[in-house]
């Protein structure tokens, strides 16, 4: 006689693939874009980031490290080449100061001007007079009888 090994309850384990997830953050996706590649929603991500925070973390930052020093390193290789926008975007980006572009807007609004200008554009309509009491009159008799 043979005797069965119950099957375990509930949910099967989820283990994250540390390398994946380094890999991904290195391309500098959003943790929820990471979370849709690995196949898993975000609370889990978030309880496994809690429960073994240094490992997923870690993984998290090294990738952002990695991706970071990827484009630094291009953008060093593009500006020993000599070209210019690379060059361009560098300066601006390290100096704000001396380097960037800036849009300054000065204007002054005068309001008594304006409303000087708009009272010019009204037209003066002549005002009807105000009608007579034999007018009045008439008109209650036409109203009366309609």
């Amino acid at each position: 006689m043979t005797t069965k090994t119950p099957k375990r309850r509930g949910r099967k384990p989820i283990n994250i693939d540390y390398e994946q997830v380094e890999h991904l953050a290195s391309l500098n996706l959003g943790i929820m874009d990471i979370c849709r590649s690995i196949g898993v929603g975000w609370d889990t991500f978030d309880k496994h980031r809690k429960k073994k925070g240094s490992e997923l973390t870690e993984a998290l930052e090294r990738g952002k490290a990695k991706g970071l020093k990827r484009a630094t390193t291009a953008l060093a290789s593009k500006i020993e080449d000599g070209e210019f926008q690379a060059i361009q975007f560098y300066l601006k980006s390290a100096d704000r100061e001396k380097w960037a572009e800036r849009q300054e807007v000065n204007h002054t609004l005068n309001l008594a001007h304006i409303l000087q200008d708009a009272q010019a554009r009204i037209i003066d309509l002549p005002r009807a007079e105000a009608p007579t009491a034999r007018e009045v009159k008439r008109l209650e008799k036409i109203k009366g009888k309609g």
